[in-house]
């Protein structure tokens, strides 16, 4: 319980490496505080890991613990017994709980599925089918997500559909570069470089162009992974190829405001965080058709949806991108506006304000 008489929630992620899901909550945080409540994150990853900085700048109380042992698991259930709510934002997560789960049950406990994947194998059946007698509620980003966890039997958890919101920039910024190379097509990646996300498929769709197309693109990669080697290797065989691999950025505005159009290649997307965040900066966005992508990807307005590793849609659609400057203006326009009207960050922590208050 806070000592100030506020409510309190600590929200709990497996790590604050970079993602959409660590990016969410540390936004969420930041918006919990001017609602009053008194917020903190409980990580179990590593100090060095990349957002554990920007909590320490926006002053978010951390605490980082990892580990198995009594003392460990001690001190972790000391911790969470201080707050009101729980927020559990990972499958990991919700696994290094297990052990407090029973302990925990007269707290409020709140899942959130930020992901679309079904969670099959034995393991995590195992372990949802456990938790779910101490879950309060279970959210989920999508209808998809929702739709895919069915199989848990989680159906006498209250369930709910809360989007993702992202903290809106005052002002749309503009690279100043981009005046003198309006000929040039930048278009960005964001993300971490593994199978799911396939950004080798944005790398084929370029390549399969003319040259002159070619040196008219440049590819801009925000992230790292296991498959970082795979992409430079692709590019180096590739010459005509124009592509930059910029690893790991946590601020945004060294990203959204020095492209001209996000591509996302993922196979599958609960409610994409950078597609959110490159919307409320301006940008148009290319993406698969899968998750929740169709609900902020409006095809003509926002953007452009393509079939999951349809090489030669996206192609065709990155080229006619390149082709009509003034349609990219005007769509990144749009995209503006519809996450301001649809997915601010106010409107959605007001949604969990009232699920953390409900009896």
């Amino acid at each position: 319980m806070s000592t100030t008489g506020r409510q309190s929630v600590i929200h709990v992620v497996s790590s604050l490496k970079v993602g959409g899901a660590e990016r969410f909550v540390i936004d969420l945080c930041q918006e919990q505080v001017g609602q009053g409540l008194d917020v903190a994150i409980l990580s179990f990853g590593l100090a060095q890991d990349t957002l554990v900085s920007v909590c320490h700048e926006h002053q978010i109380p951390l605490t980082i613990t990892n580990g198995k042992s009594f003392r460990v698991q001690k001190h972790r259930l000391q911790l969470l017994s201080r707050f009101d709510v729980i927020h559990v934002h990972s499958p990991a997560a919700l696994k290094s709980l297990v052990f407090h789960l029973f302990l925990l049950k007269h707290k409020k406990l709140i899942y959130t599925r930020h992901g679309a994947a079904p969670l099959n194998k034995p393991h995590w059946i195992r372990l949802h089918r456990f938790a779910r007698r101490f879950i309060h509620a279970i959210t989920f980003v999508s209808a998809e997500a929702k739709h895919s966890f069915a199989h848990h039997g989680w159906h006498k958890v209250p369930q709910y559909i809360i989007d993702n919101g992202v903290r809106l920039p005052p002002e749309v910024l503009t690279d100043d570069r981009n005046a003198a190379h309006n000929d040039v097509l930048r278009l960005g990646s964001v993300g971490r470089m593994v199978k799911l996300k396939s950004q080798l498929s944005l790398l084929q769709a370029v390549s399969q162009m003319d040259n002159d197309s070619q040196s008219q693109i440049e590819i801009h990669f925000f992230g790292d992974g296991e498959l970082r080697s795979q992409l430079e290797t692709f590019h180096q065989q590739h010459h005509a190829l124009r592509a930059v691999f910029h690893g790991m950025e946590i601020n945004r505005q060294n990203i959204y405001p020095h492209i001209d159009a996000l591509v996302v290649t993922s196979s599958t997307e609960g409610l994409s965080m950078v597609i959110l965040e490159a919307m409320a900066y301006g940008k148009p966005v290319i993406a698969t058709n899968v998750g929740g992508n169709p609900m902020l990807v409006k095809p003509g307005k926002t953007g452009f949806l393509y079939e999951f590793n349809d090489i030669d849609e996206l192609s065709s659609l990155i080229s006619a991108l390149q082709q009509r400057a003034q349609d990219r203006v005007k769509l990144g326009r749009q995209a503006r506006e519809w996450v301001e009207q649809q997915y601010s960050l106010t409107r959605t922590a007001g949604q969990y304000l009232e699920l953390y208050n409900a009896r």
